[in-house]
């Protein structure tokens, strides 16, 4: 009994606490938390950065399931759309994957708190939740980005990806596996190009 007092005290004197702090903010500080808050939901130049993917794409996919193996050769497509009042943009890709139906999602945006970009993507052929996070150079348009995916055979194996704007309908999409050696190998690329709206009429 004595112990369950002495919990209940102290769980009253952290919800006492809390009160007082959070409960009666000076104006000072209300202002302070609503300019950072206004400050993570902007959208800024970078999350437009992003927009250029919005639209429908023809997808080449390349594979390559170990260094120096023959590449598979798959035709994909992908639709991208802006979501959240322009704070991410959102791809739904379809297509075959070593012969088989493949499909995902990726979500990608800046974050403004981080100051990276982020990116997010699950598919069809796992149940696990892979996520990325990189930088963009604006001389090349290139958005370089690293992360640790979940290996089916056991642990986390990095990631590298090198997307590259090549033209206004265009882009380069590059996948590096790393290697218990330390090394890596290009694993995929996706090359985008543009769906072209037929004429009207």
């Amino acid at each position: 009994m004595r112990k369950i007092v002495v919990i209940g005290i102290s769980g009253l004197f952290i919800l006492s606490v809390s009160s007082v702090l959070w409960a009666q903010p000076s104006p000072q500080d209300q202002q302070k938390a609503m300019e950072a808050y206004a400050k993570a939901a902007a959208v800024t130049e970078n999350h437009k950065l992003l927009a250029y993917f919005v639209g429908s794409w023809d997808v080449t996919s390349t594979m390559w399931q170990s260094p120096g193996a023959q590449p598979t050769v798959s035709k994909n497509s992908g639709e991208v759309m802006s979501i959240l009042g322009g704070r991410f943009v959102m791809t739904k890709f379809k297509g075959t994957m070593m012969g088989q139906p493949f499909e995902g999602m990726q979500v990608d945006g800046f974050d403004n708190m981080r100051n990276k970009f982020q990116t997010f993507w699950v598919d069809n052929s796992s149940t696990s939740f892979y996520l990325l996070s990189g930088t963009y150079d604006a001389k090349t348009r290139t958005w370089n980005a690293t992360g640790r995916w979940a290996d089916p055979m056991g642990g986390m194996t990095p990631v590298r990806t090198v997307t590259r704007i090549v033209g206004p309908d265009e882009y380069i999409y590059e996948m590096y596996m790393g290697r218990p050696d330390g090394q890596e190998f290009k694993s995929l690329e996706n090359h985008g190009l543009r769906k072209k709206m037929g004429p009207r009429g």
